[in-house]
């Protein structure tokens, strides 16, 4: 029983540092899986018209993945053009329909004052109703 302590100590640790972070996208409960019955995507109805994406998998929710965002200010501009990033290519789809180059350009999007969530690590698209500009 005494060399058990250890591993119990990991578990509470690992449990606690779970229980703090935040979600990676949209939480509808404490468990973002609860009630899913199933961790693969089916396919999309309108009878299943209440479901959210999170991690690329439909759940039930009553929230809406995008959101529209306030058009961008200068100071906004001026602190995203001034954020030092790589130019990998590691698209992440955020929840203001923005597809941002990677990980550290979303970052510093929330940096300088986006309230966005990742949506999708990977491209934007089939999410939403694509325009042509």
């Amino acid at each position: 029983m005494c060399g058990y302590w250890h591993l119990i100590l990991i578990l509470a640790c690992l449990s606690q540092l779970a229980a703090t972070q935040d979600p990676l996208i949209f939480q509808t409960s404490r468990n973002p899986l609860a009630g899913a019955g199933t961790t693969t995507p089916g396919p999309f109805s309108s009878a299943s018209s209440n479901l959210v994406l999170v991690n690329n998998v439909r759940i039930p929710g009553g929230l809406t993945p995008f959101a529209p965002a306030a058009p961008p200010t200068q100071e906004f501009l001026d602190c995203f053009g001034s954020c030092p990033t790589t130019p990998q290519y590691s698209p992440i789809c955020g929840s203001n329909m923005q597809l941002y180059l990677n990980e550290q350009k979303f970052n510093c999007a929330r940096f300088c004052g986006a309230d966005i969530q990742i949506v999708r690590r990977g491209s934007c698209e089939g999410l939403f109703a694509m325009t042509r500009g």
